[in-house]
């Protein structure tokens, strides 16, 4: 029987590392360096013949070498004559350009979906894509993980008494997640309709449901600046909410984003692994994905 090898890409060496262990799984030995001019060296010193890989990289900042990276793995892999490769991809890359906004732009999400079956991916694991649109540009499998059960458990662990707890979904676009989460927790579901007032003003025109003395909960797949989602969450305080918790799975953190979280209303921010975290942060709490891919490994 063929057995299983993961290789860590060098952004997800923590998370293989829990992976694996769950997964119960050996971690093949590799090399990756960079010569003097930035190009990426990659030396897999595991004999993967016959063997069953996954290559788990997760493309956060910077995107474009946490990319070439895996792209550069993936063919190495494939010189060494596996049965299989699959790419383990905690955080998909050029997730938000899936669509052309104006003429001359790359669809650059369909893009890398291609780039990943020429390098050698014969599968693709993928957590919290940001729209199913992407699913339809793999002609290879893929599996989706979403991550909201994990979400939601550790919510029901964290409020046993969840009476005064209300979902809100800051948009429609959201309502039907947040609608998900809502019915797991067993609490009611709020959704705010929003207009930007000005460049730097959200204001709630609509507030379908009961929020008042109530504590918040939000959902959303990932925060990036973090600017948008503070805002909601001041305006959620003019309507007189109590604690604000919010649950995301991707903590891109860009620009002043913990800054912002730490100066907002938000009590509490839960991420998970798919992008690791330089430091630990007050208000952020981390949970690990590494379960949720062992299911998929195994």
């Amino acid at each position: 029987m063929a057995q299983k090898l993961i290789i860590a890409g060098s952004s997800s060496k923590l998370l293989v590392r829990k992976l694996a262990k769950q997964a119960k799984s050996e971690i093949a030995a590799t090399e990756i360096t960079k010569f003097p001019d930035g190009e990426t060296y990659v030396n897999i010193k595991t004999d993967l013949k016959g063997q069953n890989i996954f290559i788990v990289q997760s493309c956060s900042d910077p995107a474009n070498e946490h990319l070439m990276e895996l792209l550069i793995l993936l063919d190495a892999a494939k010189r060494l004559r596996p049965k299989k490769i699959t790419a383990v991809i905690p955080f998909y890359p050029y997730r938000r350009q899936e669509k052309k906004v104006a003429s001359g732009e790359s669809i650059t999400a369909d893009l890398v979906a291609k780039l990943l079956k020429a390098a050698g991916a014969r599968k693709v694991i993928a957590i919290e894509l940001h729209t199913e649109k992407i699913e339809k540009f793999f002609d290879i499998p893929l599996t989706h993980i979403r991550t909201l059960p994990l979400i939601a458990d550790y919510y029901k662990k964290k409020f046993k008494n969840r009476k005064d707890y209300v979902v809100v979904a800051p948009d429609n676009g959201s309502a039907d997640e947040s609608g998900e989460l809502a019915k797991a927790l067993k609490i009611p579901l709020a959704v705010a309709t929003k207009t930007r007032v000005a460049h730097n003003q959200v204001k709630i025109e609509k507030l379908t449901g009961d929020v008042k003395g109530k504590n918040v909960i939000m959902l959303d797949d990932e925060i990036s600046t973090g600017g948008t989602l503070c805002k909601v969450t001041a305006a959620l305080k003019k309507h007189g909410v109590k604690d604000i918790y919010v649950g995301v799975t991707h903590g891109v953190f860009a620009d002043q984003a913990i800054a912002k979280i730490s100066r907002s209303p938000i009590k509490e921010v839960v991420i998970t692994d798919t992008i690791p975290q330089a430091k630990k942060y007050k208000k952020i709490k981390v949970l690990s994905v590494a379960r949720l891919i062992s299911k998929e490994i195994k």
